[in-house]
């Protein structure tokens, strides 16, 4: 599906989306209600649990389409405050989302730092590179840059999120990057080094290098087509790395040639990411595993100057994040499983001084 025009978006998409959402939001609230009536069958609650959470997010992205259009109209008595709203808007509405994830669906998150004093950039920009697989992981990432790093995301995004009048407008306005996926862009690469060298102090630019959602289905046809098109040495180390997509690097070398990257970030989650259809998050509900973060951190002066190495880097930070999964897995599978008729018991995640929802 393509992305409409700007003003087919602002002008006829989005008046009718907030109706719209706000009356299934109503839709999963009554489902919700009828959900429980499945209790003796389903102890689980899966459809209360899933329709609350849809009727969260709907609510969610009505309220900011409303509240957007207010800021709009308040723009030039807001002057300086213009990005500073919108940030507390974002951070305020991740908050609540994963908050709601949290208490429905069981979402716990673990996450794993590298040892204090090691990542330490000042306040220079940052370069986050992250995978991409399972639910909601780009949603916890940005909620974590901004609550538990106080870092200004910049994100590079598949522009068909722009059918998502929430993420289109609250990111669009932030500075967010929306771009095709498919190779078809020949400007991808010169859009994120602009993104890049525009970086100012306190801010990340997050780029997902897989350039999409890793499903196995996803890695054995991107296999086929990279042998199709006889690029052996890439279909290799796609065959290779198992839990994630090869990093594709044109993206990562133009924010770094641009020279404003003070460190990078790369991080690593397991523990949802196998849950790739619909169906399979269903039957997970709610979810018994936390979802695991590792992230490394990589000063500058680590990165190497030239492209070529920058390319070996890169997939080798994809390799060592790719053993990381498949140990965790082996972990998991370890572990007794708990009783499928029971929910996992309520866990809270790890501290976090400036929000404790984290």
């Amino acid at each position: 599906m393509g992305v409409p025009p700007w003003a087919i978006r602002r002008f006829v998409v989005d008046p009718l989306f907030v109706p719209l959402a706000a009356a299934l939001a109503l839709v999963g609230v009554a489902l919700a209600a009828l959900g429980l009536l499945s209790a003796p069958v389903d102890r689980r609650l899966r459809l209360p649990r899933a329709a609350l959470l849809v009727a969260v997010y709907l609510s969610a992205e009505a309220v900011l389409i409303v509240v957007t259009f207010g800021l709009w109209l308040a723009r030039p008595a807001l002057g300086g405050r213009w990005e500073t709203a919108h940030l507390w808007l974002l951070r305020r509405t991740l908050a609540v989302l994963v908050a709601a994830a949290r208490r429905l669906v069981g979402l716990r998150l673990e996450v794993t730092e590298p040892p204090v004093g090691t990542a330490d950039a000042g306040s220079g920009p940052v370069l986050v590179l992250s995978r991409h697989a399972g639910p909601g992981d780009s949603f916890v990432l940005v909620h974590l840059l901004l609550s538990r790093y106080h870092r200004i995301p910049r994100v590079v995004l598949i522009d068909r999120l722009q059918l998502d009048p929430a993420i289109d407008i609250l990111l669009g306005r932030l500075g967010a990057c929306f771009l095709r996926n498919d190779g078809s862009d020949d400007h991808a690469a010169g859009r994120i080094g602009e993104l890049a060298r525009d970086l100012g102090a306190g801010e990340a630019l997050v780029i997902f290098p897989e350039g999409a959602n890793f499903t196995p289905l996803r890695r054995r046809r991107l296999i086929a087509r990279l042998r199709a098109r006889g690029q052996w040495d890439r279909a290799a180390v796609a065959e290779d790395l198992d839990a994630v997509l090869p990093p594709r690097p044109a993206g990562v070398l133009a924010a770094l040639a641009t020279g404003r990257i003070a460190a990078t970030m790369i991080v690593a989650h397991a523990g949802l990411d196998e849950f790739s259809e619909p169906g399979e998050v269903w039957r997970a509900l709610p979810f018994a595993a936390p979802l695991l973060l590792r992230w490394w951190w990589v000063p500058a002066a680590e990165i190497p100057s030239a492209a070529t190495g920058q390319r070996q880097w890169l997939t080798m930070h994809w390799a060592v994040m790719n053993a990381w999964i498949g140990a965790q897995r082996a972990h998991a599978a370890s572990r007794p499983t708990p009783a499928a008729a029971e929910p996992p018991a309520a866990a809270e995640p790890p501290g976090d001084p400036v929000n404790p929802a984290v």
